[in-house]
């Protein structure tokens, strides 16, 4: 009994642990096809994202072209409108020369027809009527080209004339003229008297006899000057006789017109 029952219980043991495989199998099966999905899934993800790009690509290139087009379309319309514009203007200036060959027609008839009947009377009158016919052509020659009168315009230059001068002699003062003062001692006494001597009969001792009480003393008594003159030297200078003066010279004339010249 006990050995059954140990063996009972192995067998189940057994069958759950199969059971528990078999889950964790299960599970790991569910796994990786999620896995597998997921990737498809990427996959066409980026498929997508590749397809949208190639659409944006083309759809700017269409517009590329339109726009391309567009110009084209509009280069011809202006290229169109400069061919109109230059037949308008070629079929104009031929309508102007047929009106001006037809009245030139249509005058020379009239003098032809003046002419003729002025031949009949007189030759006086033909050359009346050849002289107002040449005045009318000389006049309407003159009026459709009507002649240009210059206007003359001075062309000048400046010319610069240097100052003019000469040198003289000039007197050049190195000191200036002054006096000397000559002095010699004398005897001088105290009441302003003076003398050569002390001694003798025109000295200091007869002026004290005679009843100067005042004493003497030697002291320089200026006598006298000497002039001299001032010194100096002579120099070469310039005088200016005439200053420094720029000459506007004409050398020519121009038309402002035409640009002739004389």
């Amino acid at each position: 009994m006990k050995w059954f029952k140990e063996h009972k219980k192995a067998a189940s043991i057994g069958l759950f642990l199969l059971v528990l495989i078999l889950i964790g199998c299960g599970v790991a099966f569910s796994d990786s096809g999620n896995g597998s999905d997921q990737k498809e899934q990427e996959a066409s993800v980026t498929d997508t994202k590749k397809e949208t790009a190639e659409e944006e690509k083309s759809s700017d290139a269409e517009v590329k072209k339109e726009d391309a087009a567009k110009e084209e379309v509009s280069e011809e319309k202006k290229e169109t409108k400069e061919e109109a514009k230059k037949e308008e203007k070629t079929e104009k200036k031929d309508d102007t020369k047929k009106t001006s060959t037809a009245s030139a027609t249509a005058t020379t008839k009239k003098d032809e027809a003046k002419t003729s009947s002025n031949k009949s009377s007189s030759n006086s009158s033909t050359k009346k009527t050849e002289t107002k016919s040449n005045g009318s052509s000389s006049s309407s020659s003159s009026q459709s080209k009507p002649q240009h009168t210059h206007t003359w315009v001075a062309q000048t230059k400046s010319v610069y004339h240097e100052a003019t001068g000469h040198y003289e002699n000039k007197w050049v003062q190195d000191s200036a003229a002054w006096d000397e003062d000559q002095y010699t001692e004398k005897v001088v006494c105290g009441c302003g008297a003076t003398f050569d001597s002390v001694e003798g009969t025109y000295g200091w001792e007869q002026h004290s006899i005679d009843g100067c009480n005042y004493g003497y003393s030697v002291l320089p008594v200026k006598t006298g000057t000497i002039h001299h003159e001032a010194t100096g030297h002579n120099e070469q200078k310039w005088v200016q006789d005439s200053a420094e003066w720029t000459e506007t010279v004409t050398t020519g004339y121009k038309c402002s017109g035409c640009g002739a010249t004389k």
